[in-house]
């Protein structure tokens, strides 16, 4: 909030500063494009068999933000006059891309015992760093395991 000695038609009275806003809307638009894939079989009574694949496009920005100007709205002076916002609306743009390949599988050694083994890898690809700045980057990790029922 920034002090306005009048708004709108000289609200000071004596040394009473009257303090004020000036707002403007925008609107942020995003849109987002998803794939998804999961294939799992059994080519064995003991081996199951799964791989799943999906991609994600997501976009977003706000429209150009036009601040009305202070100076029609305030007949006197203003203390701080820094109304520019000409690149206020590109802080929030967002345009990342990721896609994710899994393939796993699950061998039974015996009633009640399985192997477990997959892997996935993931790759994020960032176009217009959101606030930390660009955050691309690729992950890929393998597990294992043991899987007992009782």
């Amino acid at each position: 909030m920034f002090p306005f000695p009048a708004v709108r038609g000289d609200s000071t009275i004596g040394e009473i500063e009257h303090f004020g806003s000036l707002y403007t809307m925008a609107d942020y638009e995003t849109k987002a494009q998803n794939v998804y894939l999961s294939i799992s079989g059994s080519p064995t009574a003991k081996l199951r068999l799964s791989s799943t694949l999906m991609y994600n496009k997501s976009t977003g920005e706000y429209d150009q933000v036009n601040m009305p100007d202070p100076s029609i709205e305030v007949s006197s002076t203003l203390v701080d006059q820094d109304f520019t916002f000409d690149d206020m609306h590109e802080y929030s743009n967002l345009d990342y891309s990721m896609i994710q390949v899994s393939l796993g599988l699950s061998y039974k050694l015996a009633d009640g015992v399985t192997f477990t083994a997959d892997g996935e890898y993931a790759d994020l690809t960032d176009d217009a760093g959101y606030v930390y700045g660009i955050e691309s980057g690729s992950l890929f990790m393998v597990r294992s395991g043991m899987k007992f029922d009782f």
